[in-house]
């Protein structure tokens, strides 16, 4: 029976430790500059807090898939000026009503809420640049998988 318990919580633990995989699904612009692109808006949507650490919480800009947050890290990408809306995906949906303008950084934080099985995510957009500047700074980049089309294949 001991057997059995300890290959039970190996197994537990490797799951959970996957789960927390941070990947951004779009290419990650050069973090050197303030914005890679002048005639497009950046956005970082930031996970600073370590609640939730086995959860990732997918993020989405209009619908298309940006990537998957982890504690601790952040996505960042660029995108043509205008309205959109970003959404945080974990046990239910959070929306982020954002009107972008070129050549501008918006900082999105994403907070966890304990919901009733897992962690729910509220994004809040943070006008103090400096404090924003501050939580990036104590992030890491998600890891950048590309892939073809939206579609969930690895590019090659």
């Amino acid at each position: 029976m001991k057997p059995l318990a300890v290959t039970l919580f190996a197994a537990v633990a490797l799951l959970l430790a996957g789960c927390a995989g941070a990947r951004q699904y779009v290419p990650m612009p050069d973090q050197s500059k303030t914005v890679d692109d002048t005639a497009k808006g950046r956005i970082y949507v930031m996970r600073p807090a370590t609640i939730g650490s086995a959860i990732t919480m997918t993020v989405t800009d209009g619908g298309k898939p940006i990537g998957a947050t982890g504690p601790h890290t952040y996505l960042c990408w660029e995108r043509q000026p205008g309205e959109t809306i970003l959404t945080s995906t974990s046990e239910s949906e959070n929306k982020l009503n954002l009107t972008v303008e070129a050549n501008k950084v918006y900082y999105i934080f994403q907070h966890l809420r304990m919901g009733m099985w897992i962690a729910r995510s509220e994004l809040e957009w943070i006008a103090d640049e400096k404090e924003a500047v501050a939580v990036l700074g104590k992030c890491k980049p998600a890891k950048v998988q590309l892939f073809e089309g939206g579609r969930g294949k690895p590019e090659k």
